[in-house]
């Protein structure tokens, strides 16, 4: 392409350093990166709460990523799908589930649209 072309690419000799980016954690003088912080942001960006209206009962679930790992392997243990719903809601609304007929397809049901609307699972 001609110099002159307006749409021909710009060449530069000025020289340019990279950008080093600052390190987004703090290093211990041993080597140990420290992720409190990071956590703790990741933690404040997680959507939800997540709510839900199902035979007349509204409840709501915080993001997956926001539960404990004794919580998270509750849901997914499979072995007492009511324990799990009762260590994240709490032992009042899961008897209001309990009176409102809730059965096991409708609480997989609800991990089901929670998963996908978190971006657990696609």
């Amino acid at each position: 392409m001609p110099a002159t072309d307006p749409i021909a690419p710009r060449t530069s000799t000025v020289y340019t350093p990279a950008t080093v980016p600052r390190p987004l954690t703090a290093v211990a003088d041993d080597g140990t990166v420290s992720l409190d912080e990071r956590a703790r942001q990741y933690a404040r960006s997680l959507p939800g709460p997540f709510r839900y209206k199902l035979k007349g009962l509204t409840f709501a679930l915080p993001s997956p990523y926001a539960l404990s790992l004794t919580q998270w392997g509750r849901f997914h243990d499979g072995a007492d799908a009511l324990a799990a719903f009762q260590a994240v809601l709490g032992e009042p609304k899961v008897r209001e589930m309990t009176a409102a007929g809730f059965t096991l397809g409708d609480l997989a049901v609800i991990v089901e649209d929670w998963e996908y609307r978190s971006g657990v699972r696609r």
